[in-house]
Order: C-alpha cells, then sequence, then structure tokens
C-alpha cells in the first residue's frame, strides 16, 4: 500500500513538474517605489500635506489656548482662595486631557487618511499591473528595485539580479496616468 502511494505521488510530481516546464513562464518586474512618481500620487501627496499643515495650525492654535489659560492662572493664584486654586487646577487639567484627547483623534485621522489614501493608490496600480501583464502574456510579475538603499533591502525580496529587459516600470507608471490622473 505504501509503495502504491509512494509511486502514484512520485508520478503526480514527474506529470506536473514535466506539464510545469513545458509551460512558458514570462516574467516582468516593476519598481512599485516609483508609483510615487506619478502624478496621482503626487496631487494625493500635495492634499494630503496641506490638510496636515492645516491640522497643525490647529493643534497650535489650541496649545496656545492651553498655555494662555495656564498663564493666566499663574497671574491669577496669589489672589485666590485654596479652594479657588485647586477648582482652577482641576479645570486646567481638564482641559489639558481634552487638548491631548482631540490631538490623538486628530492624529488617528490623518493617519487613516493616509492609509487610505495609499490604499486606493495601490489598488489601482494592481489593477494597471495586471492589465499590462495580460496584455504582455506575463506569467509573474514581482517587485523588485534594481537600486535598492541596501543590501539588506535586496536580500529581503530574494532577487539578487533582475534583467534590465523585463521591467515594465515605466509602462505601469504612463498607464497609471493616463487612466487616473486627476481622479479620486
Amino acid at each position: 500500500m505504501r509503495k502504491a502511494i509512494l509511486i502514484g505521488t512520485v508520478s503526480c510530481l514527474l506529470g506536473f513538474w514535466s506539464w510545469v516546464s513545458a509551460a512558458e513562464v514570462k516574467i516582468g518586474y516593476v519598481n512599485l517605489q516609483r508609483i510615487k512618481e506619478t502624478k496621482e500620487w503626487k496631487r494625493r501627496e500635495d492634499l494630503f500635506k496641506a490638510e496636515v499643515s492645516k491640522s497643525q495650525l490647529e493643534v497650535e492654535e489650541k496649545r496656545k489656548q492651553l498655555e494662555n489659560a495656564a498663564f493666566q492662572y499663574e497671574r491669577q493664584k496669589p489672589m485666590l482662595s485654596e479652594n479657588a486654586q485647586r477648582e482652577k487646577e482641576r479645570d486646567l487639567q481638564k482641559l489639558k486631557l481634552e487638548f491631548q484627547l482631540w490631538a490623538q483623534d486628530r492624529q488617528r485621522d490623518l493617519d487613516k487618511k493616509r492609509d487610505d489614501m495609499t490604499e486606493n493608490i495601490w489598488s489601482r496600480v494592481t489593477e494597471v499591473v495586471e492589465i499590462i501583464a495580460k496584455e504582455m502574456d506575463l506569467t509573474l510579475v514581482v517587485d523588485y528595485d534594481p537600486n535598492p538603499r541596501t543590501t539588506t533591502a535586496r536580500l529581503e525580496k530574494g532577487l539578487v539580479y533582475v534583467t534590465p529587459e523585463i521591467d515594465i516600470t515605466d509602462k505601469v507608471l504612463k498607464r497609471f496616468n493616463a487612466l487616473f490622473e486627476g481622479k479620486s
């Protein structure tokens, strides 16, 4: 029985291997880091930076209001009774906590907007890569940076060398710009 299972398994593996080796495998690569060069990425990045700047101004304004309240308290403190001082200090602590929570919420909102923007663009990139891969009859498309910042970055991908002839990055960027420029 074991012998029959072993023979069957070997036969299946040999059949699969011969099928895989008989099929023509065409591979392409795309440098996904270059997607940041697209007009749409830059447009969205500019919009996001504007929102971050606006948020920073709001945070700074609220921080100044809190500092002003603390400064006013320090000026009034010698004239206040102990009970009034404790009450003002509680109010200041409450304002400080509210500010911290508000600032954290604001940062979470910005992080979510950044994540949503990135996810939207990456889903569109995936669409474009799939279209080009089908047009070029590619079996596999991998992410590859021919000029990584470190050797570790190259080895993490598991690719040591890829011929430049199979680079489809420029086609992806051109098609992406054509399909999605200015669309949200």
